[in-house]
């Protein structure tokens, strides 16, 4: 609950500031690439909840946004 609030005050702060929202989902594989990282290392970062993503029908997805905030630490 506390993430989707959050997701939705950076999603308002965006709209304020004039910056059309693209954020898309990525399954991992896309996401690897984009990080240019491997696969085991997107898991191990969603399991010790450094990384969040949505697990839809067994397949895990990744927006972008959260992708690059993890990349920036």
């Amino acid at each position: 609950m506390d993430y989707r609030v959050m997701e939705l005050l950076q999603e308002i702060k965006t709209m304020i500031m004039g910056n059309q929202i693209q954020d898309k989902w990525m399954d991992i594989n896309k996401a690897s690439k984009y990080c240019d990282v491997s696969c085991a290392t997107l898991r191990r970062n969603v399991k010790s909840n450094k990384l969040v993503a949505s697990q839809v029908n067994g397949k895990m997805l990744f927006k972008k946004s959260e992708l690059e905030s993890w990349l920036n630490g």
